[in-house]
């Protein structure tokens, strides 16, 4: 289900404010697994962590669909979200799938991907937050009912 109404923002403080109104909606208490492919989407968990840092939810990332490598993201002051130890939660309440999922050099099997996480506890309200539309093609959208859709679009100047 999306939301029935567009709404439109700008830069990054936009899209962290879309996602914590996106995180809240949802109810911010449990713990929220984000998703993403290696190296590409664990600074953006980290980045969308700090939006929601002052909710009760403990946030991990799960790279691809390995389940047995999710580490827990946790706040270091002074530096922000990293990657924490091996652990995984016990009340998945939000999945948070990252658009470097439907890059073809990482790329993971909607379906795949889908039982993996099903395989995992918790309620599971899925949240898509992806550039340029990279999980909005019926793949994605049929396999997943997305919550939200968060889509960024970046552009880019070098002079």
């Amino acid at each position: 289900m999306f939301l029935k109404s567009k709404v439109e923002v700008k830069g990054l403080s936009g899209l962290s404010k879309c996602f914590r109104t996106a995180v809240e909606s949802i109810g911010g208490e449990g713990d929220a697994l984000f998703v993403g492919s290696p190296f590409t989407c664990l600074p953006f968990a980290e980045f969308l962590c700090y939006g929601i840092r002052d909710l009760h939810l403990k946030p991990f990332f799960m790279p691809s669909s390995d389940s047995s490598k999710i580490r827990e993201l946790v706040k270091d002051e002074g530096y922000g979200y990293q990657l924490g130890g091996l652990k995984s939660g016990s009340d998945y309440r939000i999945v948070v799938l990252l658009g470097g999922l439907a890059i073809p050099k990482y790329g993971v099997p909607p379906k795949v991907l889908k039982e993996a996480i099903e395989r995992l506890p918790g309620s599971k309200d899925v949240i898509a937050v992806c550039l340029q539309g990279s999980l909005r093609s019926p793949d994605w959208t049929d396999t997943f009912r997305f919550k939200y859709l968060i889509d960024t679009d970046l552009a880019v100047t070098m002079e």
